[in-house]
């Protein structure tokens, strides 16, 4: 992290009170000043950000005690009422670029962009930005980028990062920039709201743990530079308890094919580890696969996690445990960052550190118990 660049950890960021804090602790947030989102409004009185947000614009159809309570909150928790629309005000549309259609949790957050959006009377656009051929190294589509300027987007918010992330800077011109889910190598060169790897990773490993697992393995670090820092924060993980001979990570990217390729590594080699964590749910599916293809019984012959709680690992055919990034927090907060640049706020650099929480499905059981030798029985006459 650049020392120049503030940073806001998911602790210091405002949660609605009703809300654990993301440290999992159990005790309640305090809100922190400027920094609540339209979700927090509406998660803090139990209702819908739809519901939420006809409030606050003095919809007709919402009772006054509500509409007062709404107002009231949102003022408490430091949402920028003076950025709020009235519903037939739309300003613009902003460009929410992605380097891949193929993974759902984008789906998640598109959702959560669009309803802080609308509450400035503002659509979002999903553009894919990654160029098909030559298929390696990844490269953006930069004339996509240029054409979304030229048709006058009020900005662009980048889910996760490119290889050649400067190109997608340049041909964005000066319309304002925030990085999702991205590496930490670009906190302090644009506004970020990133995923907590650090403590996602963690949480798998001591979850791993917990179940008694050692041999402990990880597929991915390739493919972006956010693979190689979820690795890193596994092996970091691995080692806090004392398993760092044990950390062995399988080249992987983000896509089932290579986490099918990967896990069959893993299976067939001499040293087969009892778990293995992924860069993200997709991954985890090819791992499982794999694992089926090589006749391991999942989870007790072999426990699989993912990364992301995508609709995919809560399908009742996967049922993978995975990380929860908080999708709806990421998406709302860079948003709300947007949304401050275009209307002309011109803050410090930000970045947020959103805590993730672990989702334990069936796909993690206990480690197969080691063979133990049997007794010699003695007979006494």
């Amino acid at each position: 992290m650049s020392e120049n660049a503030p940073s806001t950890h998911a602790e210091d960021t405002d949660v609605p009170p009703s809300a654990q804090d993301d440290s999992g602790t159990g005790a309640p947030a305090a809100p922190s000043a400027g920094r609540g989102t339209l979700r927090d409004v509406a998660d803090s009185l139990g209702i819908s950000s739809a519901v939420a947000l006809r409030a606050l614009r003095g919809m007709d159809d919402i009772r006054p005690q509500l509409r007062a309570r709404v107002h009231d909150e949102a003022e408490r928790l430091g949402f920028p009422l003076e950025e709020l629309s009235a519903a037939d005000d739309h300003r613009g549309v902003v460009a929410v670029l992605v380097n891949t259609m193929r993974n759902t949790w984008i789906s998640d957050l598109v959702r959560a962009i669009r309803i802080e959006l609308a509450a400035t009377g503002r659509s979002a656009i999903v553009v894919p930005t990654r160029r098909r051929i030559p298929e390696y190294p990844v490269a953006a589509d930069t004339e996509a980028v240029q054409s979304l300027v030229q048709l006058g987007v009020d900005g662009f918010l980048m889910v996760s990062d490119l290889n050649d992330m400067d190109s997608v800077l340049e041909a964005t011109g000066d319309r304002p920039f925030v990085g999702i889910g991205c590496s930490q190598d670009f906190v302090g060169r644009f506004d970020t709201v990133r995923i907590d790897d650090v403590v996602g990773q963690g949480l798998l490993v001591d979850h791993l743990v917990s179940l008694g697992h050692q041999d402990i393995a990880h597929v991915g670090g390739v493919g972006a530079t956010v693979a190689r820092e979820r690795a890193d924060a596994f092996r970091s993980a691995m080692e806090r308890h004392g398993l760092g001979e044990h950390a062995r990570v399988e080249p992987g990217d983000f896509t089932e094919q290579v986490g099918q390729t990967a896990g069959s590594m893993l299976l067939r080699g001499s040293q087969v580890p009892t778990a293995v964590t992924c860069a993200n749910d997709v991954t985890a599916v090819g791992v499982l696969a794999a694992a089926r293809e090589a006749g391991y019984d999942v989870p007790s012959q072999l426990s699989v996690a993912g990364y992301g709680n995508t609709s995919l690992a809560a399908s009742g055919i996967a049922g993978l445990t995975s990380v929860d990034p908080n999708s709806d927090r990421l998406g709302a907060l860079a948003a709300q960052f947007l949304v401050e640049r275009v209307s002309g706020h011109e803050p410090e650099t930000r970045d947020v550190a959103v805590a993730p929480s672990l989702v334990a499905r069936r796909s993690t059981a206990a480690g197969p118990r080691p063979a133990s030798t049997k007794r010699k029985r003695i007979s006494v006459d």
